[in-house]
């Protein structure tokens, strides 16, 4: 890996780590779009799916006593549904194919979150978005978007949503890494990738906790949408490249 690439693999840790703890959802959708630019994208999907763990397992931990288990649960089982599916695209689709389709996904994702056109929450839909969440964990570890619809429908309060969506990422993260693993997926460039980049990670998380009390929730979304399509967009470009 050249100075250009680990430069760039840093920053998109550093400035998804800082984005997830701001507004509690965004680590993969933007660190797995960025890191394409250093690393393969199946490299990127472990590295991001082992870091994201590590933060989403802290949060959960941290705001525990405000999430809601019922809905953890309920999003969890559909979860599992979705996870094999997820695992077969990862292993079977080519590379330049799985980064077209994260951007591509990254890009309706942003379409969604800008217009806030979700439907109303129902246990069907909770069911809907866990499973379609859970295919998006073990194959492009870009889960937040359907469990952001399916929170947001019920109109979830801040300090529920984000212990609540952070409790499903660490689970769907842990079975991701179980299925990589099963599958072997997961090489040693990876995890040592992964494991100089958990001080960055840990700067990242430290600055999305000062920022969590500074910017206005409203301000801080704005920031992402404006981040995440410029993900999406480095996806798809890399992808033809």
């Amino acid at each position: 890996m050249t100075g250009g690439q680990t430069i760039a693999l840093l920053l998109s840790i550093l400035l998804a780590s800082t984005t997830q703890v701001t507004v509690g959802f965004g680590f993969a959708l933007l660190s797995v779009p960025l890191m394409t630019l250093a690393v393969p994208t199946r490299e990127a999907v472990v590295i991001s799916t082992i870091l994201g763990l590590l933060t989403s397992s802290f949060q959960a931990w941290h705001g525990r006593r405000d999430a809601d288990r019922t809905l953890i649960r309920r999003l969890m089982v559909a979860a599992l549904v979705g996870l094999p599916v997820g695992w077969i695209v990862f292993t079977r689709v080519p590379e330049d194919v799985l980064r077209a389709i994260l951007g591509v996904s990254v890009l309706v994702a942003v379409v969604l979150l800008a217009t806030g056109r979700v439907a109303r929450g129902s246990t069907r839909l909770d069911v809907v978005c866990g499973a379609l969440s859970g295919a998006l964990a073990s194959s492009l570890s870009t889960n937040g978007p359907p469990l952001v619809f399916a929170l947001q429908a019920r109109s979830v309060p801040m300090r529920v949503f984000r212990p609540t969506i952070n409790t499903v990422f660490a689970i769907s993260g842990l079975l991701s890494l179980v299925g990589f693993a099963l599958s072997g997926d997961i090489e040693s460039d990876a995890v040592i990738h992964a494991a100089w980049s958990v001080p960055v990670l840990l700067a990242g998380s430290r600055i999305g906790f000062l920022l969590r009390m500074r910017v206005r929730e409203t301000d801080a979304r704005r920031i992402v949408l404006a981040l995440l399509t410029i993900a999406g967009l480095s996806a798809i470009v890399a992808a033809f490249i």
